[in-house]
């Protein structure tokens, strides 16, 4: 080929390789881009159940002395949990926490249960009045659980390691994210026990046909663990869980007809609970049960839903219909309730070894085809603060009657600080008409549940 010809030809190559050139960048920063959008964002710290806007907005409103708060502030620093004197009651010297239902097999677990809700006391106490005692406490808990805990034990092991891993995330979040002072070494030792001791224990099939209170409290505090630990995979599973089990612990008549949902790894009934219709839409698969457990799963929902939430989930919305059905229900089968704890009798099952609620009460005017028309077991739980907060303040959901159950009953009569509540702690500190701008840009209406308790226990 002549030189001219050639060069005519690699002339005319040139401008097709410049293209080629350019299409391969451009594939490059696709692939890139692609990549990059599939990176979960960071996870929010400290957010679990609060966040840093959340906290500086409670301190505020307790240094100026806005009811709720300073109330539920002075009662949380009375209690036993909020003392500087508290001492660690746990685990048992072998460090194995044994839990079955026979009360007197309680070998550490009412222990652990109270050690966390302290953490998280002190943490809380910590960050509210800069008091580096309370940090120094809430981080000798944590550190001597990292040290001694070994193991879990007892038919309801599941469920007391997921009550404790609903509070401790919480206490570690706090602690770690406040210049508390907390030893990397001794942080890295406090999560490594919430995978080893904990996790394994609240994820997979343990809470199988067990009570809807069990899965949704593991739930929660596998949420907990995600945030803690940075876990973007046990985060993305946790959520779904969460979407799968809420439908089948609070029914809906207008979205589930005259069935309620049931999980092939859910329990087989209702506790007594047959008729499904109009009448009793919002009845939880616990309620006939007795309340104190049918408001821990509550508790657990919403304590999920908010750890999402300050994670940038939204959980709440999807949910609002099934949701805040339940919470007007059950707030008018909670209205005038003073009973605040199961009293024990004995059971005619299991040789007598367990202890039902008692007592048990006729089923009040208004509530036709409730546990077949035949009795329910009232006890009032100091909690439904965060879900009201939740819709009722950030949404602007109108729950009549859920405010009117946190004015008259919750705040006046429930016991935030009793041991017996394990995933029902503090609300009204924490969720008592909080709607900051930094989280939620919504103000509250001038009309906001704002209203001074007549007393704390």
């Amino acid at each position: 080929m002549p030189t001219s010809a050639l060069r005519s030809t690699r002339l005319a190559r040139r401008p097709m390789q410049a293209v080629l050139a350019a299409l391969a960048v451009l594939a490059a920063c696709l692939c890139q881009a692609t990549a990059l959008a599939q990176i979960p964002p960071p996870f929010v710290h400290p957010g679990v159940l609060v966040d840093l806007p959340h906290l500086k907005y409670i301190r505020t409103q307790i240094e100026i002395g806005t009811e709720p708060f300073a109330s539920a502030f002075a009662a949380a620093q009375k209690s036993r949990w909020g003392a500087l004197s508290y001492a660690v009651q746990g685990p048992p010297a072998n460090g194995m926490i044994v839990c079955d239902e026979d009360p007197k097999a309680d070998l550490g677990c009412t222990q652990e249960d109270s050690d966390a809700s302290a953490a998280y006391t002190q943490a809380l106490l910590w960050t509210l009045t800069d008091d580096i005692r309370y940090a120094q406490k809430a981080i000798q808990i944590m550190n001597h659980y990292a040290r001694t805990l070994r193991a879990h034990g007892g038919e309801n092991a599941p469920l007391q390691a997921a009550w404790a891993a609903e509070k401790w995330p919480a206490a570690a979040e706090i602690i770690r994210y406040s210049d508390a002072g907390w030893d990397d070494q001794d942080f890295a030792a406090f999560t490594s026990m919430l995978r080893r001791q904990y996790l394994p224990l609240i994820t997979g099939d343990h809470g199988a046909g067990k009570n809807g209170d069990w899965t949704l409290s593991m739930i929660d505090g596998a949420l907990g663990i995600a945030v803690v630990t940075d876990d973007h995979d046990l985060f993305d599973a946790t959520l779904a869980r969460w979407n799968r089990w809420v439908p089948a612990y609070f029914y809906n008549f207008a979205l589930d007809g005259t069935q309620p949902v049931m999980l092939p790894e859910g329990p087989a009934d209702w506790n007594g609970q047959t008729h499904f219709g109009a009448q009793t839409s919002g009845v939880t698969q616990e309620t006939c049960r007795d309340l104190q457990h049918a408001q821990l799963g509550l508790a657990a929902t919403f304590n999920a839903a908010e750890t999402a939430y300050m994670q940038g989930v939204d959980l709440y919305t999807p949910m609002t219909l099934r949701l805040t059905t339940s919470l007007e229900y059950m707030s008018r089968l909670l209205a005038g309730v003073r009973q605040t704890s199961l009293k024990p009798v004995p059971s005619q099952s299991k040789v007598a070894k367990t202890a039902e609620p008692n007592p048990q009460s006729a089923i009040p005017a208004g509530f036709p085809g409730l546990c077949d028309t035949r009795f329910y077991r009232p006890v009032l739980q100091a909690t439904m603060e965060r879900a009201y907060n939740a819709y009722g303040i950030r949404q602007h959901v109108a729950l009549p009657d859920t405010r009117q159950h946190l004015q008259n009953d919750v705040r006046p009569y429930a016991l935030p600080n009793d041991n017996d509540r394990h995933n029902v702690i503090w609300e009204t500190l924490t969720h008592g008409t909080l709607s900051p701008a930094e989280n939620s840009g919504i103000v509250p209406p001038a009309d906001a549940l704002t209203a001074t308790p007549p007393h704390l226990p």
